[in-house]
This record gives C-alpha cells, structure tokens and sequence, in this order.
C-alpha cells in the first residue's frame, strides 16, 4: 500500500515539476560534482583515445523538491534506472555530455535520490572512450595527462555552473596501481572547474559555460619494450664491433658481420613493430633506432676505408683507425647519443 502511494505522489509531482526551470536561488545554480574513476581500460596512441570506467556523482539543492519525511514516512526519495529518472522525476536535472567523447558513451546505471530539505544526489557509471591530445616524443619514457570533460547541455556559465567537491573524487586503488594490461600506472589525479564553449541553446546559453576537468596523469612503464626491444638491439649492436680487433686483411668478413648485423636489425624491427605506436610524429625509440642503423652503417664505411689504406700501403693508418674505432663508437652509443637524443625531442 505505502508502494503505491509513493508511486502515486512521485506520478503527481512529475506532473507539477515537469516544465520547471532551474531551481530558484542565485544564479548561476551550483552543481557539486565529482568523478570516481573505477579503470582506464585501453590507451590508444594512434588515435590519442583511451577508454575509461567510472562514476559521476552531481548534487545540487532545489527546495520544491524538499518534503515530510515523517509524514510520507521515509527519509529520501529514490529513483532507480533510466525509466524512473527520466519518466517519474519531474524536478530540474542538468543533462551532462562528455564534451571530448569518442566512439562511444554508455550509461551503466542511475541512481537519483533526494532528501527531506531539497538536496538532490545524482550518480551514473560510465563507460565512455574520450580524446586527449597526447605528446609521444619521449616514447616509451613518456607520461599523459588524460583529460575527460563533462558540460552542461545548454546552459551557459551565468545559469548553472559546477563546483569540484574533493570528497567526491577519488581514483580506487588498482593492485600496484596498473592500468589495466596496457601497460601504464597511474601517477596523479585531479577534479577542477574550468570554463569553455558551452552548448547554444538560447541566448542565456550562448558564450563560456561551466566544465568539470578530469585529468589523470598516466606513466608508461617501459620494462617490456626495454626487454624484447632496446636490450637485443643494444646487444647486436655492440657485438658488430668486434670488426675493430679483427685483421685488416680479412675484409669480406668485417663487411660480413657489419651486413649481417644490420639485416639482423631490420628483420628484428620488423618483427617488433606490433609493439610500437603506428604515429607520424618522431618518437625517442624511432631516433634509438635510427641510431642503430646509422652506426651499423658507418662499421661498413670504416671496413671500406680501412681496406683502402691497406691498398695504398698505410697499414699503419688503417690500424690507427682501427684503434679509435675501439672506443669512439662505444662512447657515441652509450654517452653522446642519448644525451643528444633526449635535447632533439624536446626541441621538436
């Protein structure tokens, strides 16, 4: 029986609440909010989208909604689904977007309640994919903010505007805080309020309206592409030079070991690129590898030049050479190039 009557009165005051406006007060109307974020499942470079789970949380304050609690005999009203939102509540409710959405964006749930005095409590699960821009140069030593935006739909700044409530954002903790299997680990998280183009729908709406920032700072953890990737490669590398203790009369087989080392790279880089982000732009591990290549390629031409020093009977140059070679090459890949590596992608 108190079911049906609950039913009832909820029917009624759909009814009379359901062309109401913003709820009375200053203007702009607070919204609190916040956003727990449940996981980032998947962080796509190429696209510079990742998909994300979790659960926006809004309250805000309209006193024709407040009631008796003791004479309806329960301490808050609660709707439940999409149905019961969206057919049953009457009163005011901001219709929230993902502003930088992409792909795709599903309501896991609803809950609204309400309290005696008017305090009403909104809270969805989200599964959306957003875009963020993200800067690759240092991969894979790079870290991203990951931004996700929610707007209002159609209100301006000056109507309804949020206000980030510390208790209600929070990241729940992951075992060793690990981004799902992509491979990245969480390092910050931050809720703010900020302003941007709002949505036009009337004059009141038009110009900045309210946004809730969410960023999340995520850390690539590099260990797997050090593993497979930049230790065998380092290793190739490094064994190419055993040319420089060989004698200057075995020729075909420095330029032998140079080629083989070389074809050995590219057919490891071949077989590795699956594991590196399809992206235009010039990344750290795409100039490692250029590298590699370059000095592979100068072991060629110094077998070259030391065979004609050799031909013109300046063997003592070539062995010469030979010696610099020994640690000149060394000292390039371990502690020139990395440094000079480093100062061009940040001047990119």
């Amino acid at each position: 029986m108190r079911t049906s009557l609950l039913f009832l009165l909820a029917l009624v005051t759909g009814a009379a609440h359901a062309s109401s406006g913003l709820p009375p007060g200053d203007r702009p109307a607070v919204v609190n909010a916040g956003f727990l974020l449940y996981d980032i499942n998947e962080i796509e470079e190429s696209t510079e989208t990742f998909e994300f789970e979790g659960a926006l949380l809004l309250s805000w304050h309209d006193p024709r909604q407040a009631f008796d609690a003791d004479a309806e005999g329960v301490t808050e009203r609660v709707y439940k689904g999409s149905y019961q939102y969206a057919e049953l509540y009457g009163g005011w409710k901001p219709q929230v977007f993902l502003a930088n959405e992409s792909g795709s964006f599903d309501r896991q749930g609803i809950v609204l309640r309400i309290e005696p005095d008017g305090t009403v409590w909104y809270l969805e699960e989200i599964d959306a994919v957003a875009e963020s821009p993200m800067d690759l140069r240092f991969f894979p030593f790079d870290e991203q903010v990951l931004q996700i935006h929610f707007k209002f739909l159609g209100y301006g700044g000056g109507e309804v505007r949020f206000e980030p409530v510390e208790d209600y954002s929070r990241l729940l903790p992951q075992q060793g805080n690990i981004v799902g299997n992509a491979g990245w680990a969480i390092g910050g998280y931050t809720v703010s309020a900020g302003e941007d183009q709002s949505a036009i729908a009337g004059p009141q709406a038009v110009g900045q309206g309210s946004t809730l920032r969410v960023e999340v700072l995520a850390e690539r953890r590099p260990g797997h592409l050090i593993r497979v990737v930049v230790l065998p490669l380092m290793l190739i590398v490094a064994l190419s030079w055993v040319i420089f203790w060989m004698d200057r009369e075995s020729l075909s087989n420095r330029i032998n070991i140079s080629f083989i080392a070389l074809l050995t790279v590219v057919a490891f880089q071949i077989m590795v690129e699956q594991a590196l982000p399809a992206i235009p732009d010039l990344t750290l591990m795409a100039g490692f590898l250029a590298i590699n290549y370059l000095l592979l390629a100068a072991t060629i031409i110094i077998n070259i030049r030391v065979d004609q020093l050799d031909r013109a009977g300046r063997q003592a140059e070539g062995d010469a050479l030979d010696r610099r070679c020994r640690w000149l090459f060394p000292l390039l890949y371990f502690v020139v190039c990395p440094p000079l590596l480093v100062a061009l992608m940040a001047a990119l």
